[in-house]
């Protein structure tokens, strides 16, 4: 506010001094509400647009070496069988190729994501140091949301699987068709490294950002990012599960204000995620429903615990300083 606007004129017939007209106006201004700004809304889709088309871009190259060695092969093409012909494709695919365009993917979809997180936002925000983002409580809350996260899914599965076992059925059978869970070196790379930090760039760091200028409420920015990320997975059971994941995620980025928090807890996830069922194996635990529901509701305690841990750290400012 200028000088001028701060300077007060004596009123005689009133017992106080009169705020010039300027500043009352100013401070009316700053006050008010922003103004939701539609556009910027509709904008926050194309980080995810932006990504699946990497990701089917990336397997386009491999798709055609399938259809290569079918032609190798010597094996007649029927046009007329053309979801048989489609069906081989992607058996092909998934077997001998869908490791390296996953990884194709990741590298083009971080360097593409980096680029943009950290050109259009990061450099026009205050920085925040490492010590504000990882701290006792954080680290505590990282922890504890990934342990309470996996135990409650781990319970919800069993629910549903009770309820609605074919649901459970039909997407076990989709992520063996999309080579979820294959052991293999590079998948295990890509599920518990690059597939993290690049969704993390993508919905907390492009994404978030981008709601934010909309003037949003910091709920809904959280809520609009998360939904986002659960539609990316373009399946029913994967997508509410990461969408709930996406609420813990962008709360912690709105606290503490960077998605390096965030990629940490999504790493960790994805490593419980990947080998967590092989720890439960061993304790002879994985196959018992009852201890799982019971877990499953422990989880719950975990996860609000974690929701007052954080919301009482002094190092999660608010979420008007990071800009």
């Amino acid at each position: 506010m200028s000088e001028n606007n701060s300077e007060q004129i004596y009123d005689p017939s009133m017992s106080q001094p009169a705020v010039q007209p300027a500043a009352a106006a100013d401070t009316a201004t700053a006050n008010s509400p922003k103004k939701v700004r539609i556009g910027f809304i509709f904008l926050a889709l194309v980080p995810m647009v932006v990504l699946i088309v990497i990701q089917s871009v990336a397997q386009i190259p491999f798709m055609v070496m399938s259809v290569i060695k079918l032609y190798n092969e010597g094996m007649s093409i029927d046009f007329q069988d053309t979801f048989e012909l489609a069906d081989y494709i992607t058996r092909d695919f998934m077997s001998n190729y869908a490791e390296y365009a996953y990884i194709a993917y990741s590298v083009i979809a971080f360097i593409v994501f980096f680029i943009w997180y950290f050109k259009g936002f990061v450099k026009k925000s205050p920085k925040v140091k490492l010590g504000q983002i990882f701290g006792l409580r954080s680290i505590l809350a990282v922890i504890g949301t990934v342990v309470g996260l996996i135990f409650f899914l781990n319970a919800a599965f069993v629910i549903v699987y009770q309820l609605a076992p074919k649901v459970i059925e039909n997407y076990n059978e989709l992520m063996e068709q999309a080579g979820i869970g294959v052991d293999s070196i590079l998948m295990i790379i890509y599920a518990v490294l690059l597939g993290p930090i690049v969704e993390e760039l993508c919905f907390r760091g492009v994404t978030y950002g981008i709601l934010k200028k909309a003037n949003l409420k910091p709920g809904l920015v959280i809520f609009i990012s998360a939904l986002l990320f659960g539609i990316m997975h373009m399946n029913l059971v994967q997508g509410v599960y990461a969408m709930i994941l996406g609420l813990f995620l962008g709360f912690l980025r709105y606290k503490y204000r960077s998605v390096l928090i965030t990629i940490a807890m999504h790493i960790l996830f994805n490593i419980a995620g990947t080998f967590g069922e092989i720890g439960l194996d061993m304790l002879g635990i994985s196959d018992n429903d009852g201890f799982t529901l019971i877990l499953g509701g422990f989880a719950l305690f975990v996860l609000v615990f974690v929701i007052v841990l954080v919301s009482n750290d002094k190092k999660a400012e608010s979420q008007a300083l990071e800009g």
